[in-house]
């Protein structure tokens, strides 16, 4: 019998190596694997989808660098990309402008690029734009955002919008242009003619953008899904209807501080777009219970819906709403009532409650211990956060012993509790020690 042959970790097969690869999370894992050999760079490189991600910005020495030239980023960035042929994420955010020097080596990059970051980029020009983009043909999603108060000089206009248009014409389908103050109606009309399988566009913020504008969306852009219109505050019901009657696949719609917007856009929106999961309508000042009572009786698959600093709405439009209503955001409501907030827990789905103001009282609670099994957050607090799954009733005085007992009792899958009550702590000590006290 011949004794077994040791194997050492050279004998490995490739999509082995693949597979251990794809399980680390750090980049320094991943930095130390690449470092084994040179098979197993070849396997990091191969394997390597994302350069300079924006969720982990403050890892990126380059960005934290004020001597690196635009000309050494550029030699820097092709070495990177010949390296990286599989590469799908690429944020080049905060970093320095590229040169003619890339568009010289374009020819030995991959062409697997679909997600490219420029958001908060101070030093690009048109020129510089039009250079970056037309590397990448393949890109299906880009950010262009910019930060309120940022000095920033992305030419995110009319002409740097025909640029992306043209460059990613046939795959584009989420783009972010929150705060770019340049977007106007022609340039959205541009982009959307070139980009029709559009199905996400972020315009919070760009306050030139009218009816005119959005109409020209709606109807290039069918494919929609997810549109946010926060603080775009020449939007009115005109051109929302002709969106919902257009774009029947809407499933998330942001119209925060859209003065414009009243019941009347909100009933088409509801009517048209069955699919709605989640919508924005926080100081939506048009907006009453009737508004409220559209979107919760026709759109039964909606999960989220923000009501905050909406000052004509008292909760009763929430009356019949789905099971499938998780999460309410009700903070600031000036109108809310008790009887509102029972109207919001009729379905007895909600998981997550956000509320403020007077109208939370004892009857209030019970009533939310009783209709909400489901509950796992419920906020009091317009000023405190808590992290984890629980309850915040610090200010919330009108909450008492009537109260505590309903919660106590009620939410059997509540798993925290913040409060300075002496027999609130008690309560919970003695009849849920499963719930943590803060």
């Amino acid at each position: 019998m011949h004794p077994c042959k040791k194997k050492s970790y050279a004998d490995l097969p490739d999509d082995s190596l693949n597979l251990v690869y794809q399980r680390l999370t750090s980049s320094a894992d991943h930095s130390s694997f690449s470092l084994v050999c040179r098979r197993w760079l070849h396997i990091q490189n191969k394997n390597h989808e994302s350069l300079w991600d924006i969720d982990n910005s403050t890892a990126c020495s380059l960005r934290k660098s004020a001597d690196i030239t635009p000309e050494n980023f550029s030699r820097i960035l092709c070495r990177l990309l010949i390296r990286f042929k599989n590469l799908k994420r690429l944020s080049l955010s905060r970093l320095p402008e590229v040169t003619d020097y890339v568009t010289s080596q374009s020819n030995l990059f991959g062409s697997k690029v679909q997600y490219l970051c420029l958001s908060f980029c101070r030093e690009y020009s048109y020129k510089n734009l039009s250079l970056i983009l037309s590397l990448f043909r393949n890109l299906e999603s880009v950010n262009l955002t910019h930060s309120r108060g940022y000095s920033c000089r992305l030419p995110i206009t009319a002409k740097g919008l025909e640029v992306l248009g043209k460059s990613c014409s046939s795959s584009l389908q989420t783009v972010s242009l929150g705060n770019c103050q340049g977007v106007t109606d022609y340039g959205l009309q541009v982009l959307a003619k070139c980009c029709s399988f559009l199905k996400m566009v972020d315009l919070h913020n760009c306050q030139r953008i009218t009816d005119e504008g959005l109409e020209s969306l709606a109807k290039c852009c069918a494919s929609l899904e997810t549109v946010d219109l926060g603080e775009c505050h020449w939007v009115s019901d005109k051109s929302l209807q002709v969106l919902a009657k257009c774009c029947a696949s809407l499933e998330t719609v942001s119209l925060g501080h859209c003065e414009r917007i009243t019941d009347r856009g909100l009933e088409v929106l509801a009517k048209c777009c069955a699919s709605l999961e989640k919508v924005d309508l926080r100081s939506c000042q048009g907006i009453t219970d009737l508004g409220i009572s559209s979107l919760v009786q026709n759109c039964r698959k909606i999960r989220s819906l923000t009501i905050e600093d909406c000052s004509n709405v008292t909760g009763l439009g929430f009356l019949g709403s789905p099971e499938t209503l998780t999460h309410v955001y009700a903070e600031n409501v000036p109108k809310l009532t008790t009887e509102g907030i029972k109207a919001m827990v009729s379905g007895g789905g909600i998981q997550s409650l956000h509320l403020s103001g007077p109208a939370v009282t004892d009857e209030a609670v019970i009533a939310i211990s009783i209709g909400c099994p489901l509950l796992r957050l419920l906020w009091l607090d317009s000023t405190h956060e808590i992290q984890l799954e629980g309850i915040e009733s610090y200010w919330c005085p009108k909450i008492c012993e009537q109260g505590l007992r309903a919660l106590c009792y009620g939410c059997n899958k509540l798993s925290g509790l913040f409060v300075d009550n002496d027999f609130a702590k008690e309560l919970f000590n003695r009849e849920r020690p499963d719930v943590h006290l803060i």
